[in-house]
């Protein structure tokens, strides 16, 4: 997805993630959690079970959907529900010269499931390759591995997981 619309989509996401705040947490949550408990109890051990809310962008074109907002409910052995979130972080590429938003286990250009980007460098889907038709754009010091560390074009390892970036791969901003 182009930046101009990630970065429009934002505070929409934010004031629908409020609001299911209010759902998932409000006056139905007693009753949700406890539908959810009782089917929880019903598979018992070595199960979980949930109830999930997705918010995504479907593009006619790629003919895609592109998840923004995971969150909902669950509970497993039996226990308790307690409130999920599945969002993956947002993660800019360059793809073809143009400056792309989705979050980080997806494609940027073809939107399928691509995850651990570093370890299998090639879209399984679209065959787009990191370090040569997809490139991340660092633009922050965060490490594009572990989102904890740091990392700079001067110093490419991570002072927390001391992953090593591949220049390759990247285009610092």
């Amino acid at each position: 997805m182009d930046r101009k619309h990630y970065e429009a989509a934002e505070p929409h996401l934010d004031e629908i993630a409020e609001l299911l705040d209010g759902v998932l947490e409000g006056e139905m949550s007693a009753q949700l959690n406890d539908a959810l408990a009782k089917l929880g109890r019903v598979m018992g051990q070595g199960y979980s079970v949930g109830l999930n809310i997705v918010v995504d962008v479907f593009d006619q074109q790629r003919e895609k959907s592109l998840p923004l907002l995971t969150t909902g409910l669950a509970a497993s052995d039996g226990k308790e529900p307690y409130r999920a979130w599945g969002d993956s972080s947002p993660q800019r590429y360059i793809v073809e010269g143009e400056m792309l938003v989705v979050p980080h286990d997806y494609c940027p250009k073809c939107w399928d499931s691509w995850d651990f980007k570093w370890k299998f460098p090639t879209c399984g889907h679209c065959g787009a390759a990191l370090g040569k038709e997809v490139k991340i754009l660092l633009d922050t010091d965060v490490c594009p591995y572990c989102e904890k560390g740091k990392v700079t074009a001067a110093k490419p390892t991570c002072d927390r997981c001391g992953y090593q970036v591949d220049s390759s791969a990247v285009v610092w901003g």
